[in-house]
């Protein structure tokens, strides 16, 4: 089945290839392909009722391209090929999509409020991870293939900030140099991974991920000091598998936490702590959900899964009391750690499951009156609205970084009496397939 295939894109994959049918009903996969495109494509990858395609031709189309900014040999973005208006109304029609089969006769069109693009949609990223393996004399600094353990080079990324290229290709040029050579002669296994985490115009932090020390550490803490990465630490990881970071860390040069502002509020932030990625869309996701709360200085309010409490911190000088409740005890640390430098002391941090804190908070009698939700991926413990209900709270905020899982929690919402109000989506990831919603979830009194 090599021969060349006309086919009609017809819908996009959750991380957005096209979806096409072909001889007998064949579900092929076209990277490139998008809803409305008519496509020449071979077949590969032949399995009994999918394949892969290989976009040969693009015959028609009605989106608007661009010359690609990038090869994707890594498989990171989606839509490098997009105009960006393209890109979010693709975003936009498959998010309303969604929510329309999902909450069927309950949706309206009058409840989506619109999708919240950047300005300039490149080097957005405040944190990179990039695997280190050495192919004969030379050392690859990049990211893995898709699918695969190869590492692509990576020698300039658009969705990096300057600095996250300087130091990558810094630590290259290091590990390739005569000297590092010379130290490491002795050493088959040296730097692991490089861990980047901080802003153009702010402080910045290098993690050297390493399989043991070895004598060429200091060279490249020197190259990296030499850029102005002043906080250098080191990791040692022997595990094998994905996981990135060891259990400890040292610090080589300068401290092991950076500070990150966000929302006029300082953070502390060190490697383990989770920060989303994109720090200007974070502030306007986490102004949106908590504008949707209208709240009130007499208001008490729940934050659930509140990590390392960015929108506790924010919603602390509009109400009462906040409760932040997360299940990582490293961030709850993080989240008092960072109410006290910033002088606020009307927040209570717990940590542990969401479905057994909320009810030892509310038994506690605390007249919680709004609540945020940013769950993970998986969504909300299905007990969780039950309880916000049987407590009389009528206004939620549900943050989600994975529409599908947040469409399952709302017809959850929906059976303890919770209606749709509103529905916002805002682009953290520009370029790839990923978007965030924003859904206010409100009960008549």
């Amino acid at each position: 089945m090599s021969d060349v295939l006309r086919v009609r894109v017809v819908d996009l994959t959750e991380d957005g290839e096209g979806i096409a049918f072909g001889p007998n009903g064949i579900k092929i996969f076209i990277k490139g392909g998008y809803p409305g495109d008519e496509v020449e494509v071979t077949l590969y990858g032949i399995k009994e009722k999918y394949a892969q395609g290989k976009l040969v031709r693009i015959v028609s189309s009605k989106i608007s391209r661009t010359r690609p900014f990038c090869l994707n040999q890594c498989g990171s973005c989606s839509y490098t090929d997009l105009e960006y208006s393209a890109e979010t109304a693709l975003k936009e029609s498959k998010l309303l999509e969604l929510y329309a089969n999902t909450m069927g006769k309950n949706y309206d069109e009058s409840l989506y409020k619109g999708f919240i693009g950047m300005e300039s949609p490149f080097e957005y990223r405040n944190k990179a991870v990039y695997a280190v393996e050495k192919s004969g004399d030379e050392y690859k600094v990049g990211l893995y293939r898709r699918q695969s353990h190869a590492i692509i080079d990576i020698r300039c990324c658009r969705l990096e900030p300057e600095w996250i290229n300087a130091a990558r290709n810094g630590i290259r040029d290091a590990l390739n140099s005569a000297e590092f050579r010379n130290l490491t002669a002795t050493f088959e296994r040296t730097l692991r991974y490089l861990f980047l985490r901080g802003a153009d115009k702010g402080e910045k932090l290098v993690v050297l991920v390493v399989y043991c020390r070895f004598p060429g550490i200091d060279l490249l803490t020197d190259k990296l000091n030499s850029l102005g990465i002043n906080n250098v630490l080191l990791s040692v990881n022997q595990e094998e598998g994905n996981r990135i970071l060891g259990d400890t860390m040292s610090v080589l040069t300068g401290d092991n936490t950076i500070n990150v502002e966000l929302l006029n509020l300082k953070f502390k932030v060190n490697p383990y702590s989770f920060l989303q990625i994109n720090t200007e869309q974070t502030a306007k996701l986490y102004r949106t959900a908590v504008d949707l709360l209208c709240l009130e200085h007499d208001d008490s309010v729940l934050d659930l899964y509140c990590g390392i409490g960015t929108i506790s911190l924010y919603m602390a000088g509009m109400c009462h009391k906040v409760f932040g409740v997360e299940c990582v005890r490293e961030a709850i640390d993080n989240a008092i750690e960072n109410a006290l430098a910033n002088g606020i002391s009307n927040t209570d941090f717990r940590v542990g499951l969401v479905e057994k804190i909320l009810p030892q908070i509310l038994a506690e009698g605390h007249k919680v009156t709004k609540a945020v939700l940013d769950p993970a991926r998986k969504g909300c413990a299905p007990e969780v609205f039950k309880t916000l209900s049987g407590a009389g709270i009528n206004t939620i905020a549900y943050v989600s970084c994975n529409p599908k899982s947040q469409c399952r929690d709302i017809l959850i919402a929906m059976q303890y009496g919770y209606k749709v109000k509103s529905i916002r989506a805002v682009d953290m990831f520009p370029h790839t397939s990923h978007v965030e919603t924003v859904v206010l979830l409100s009960r008549e009194k």
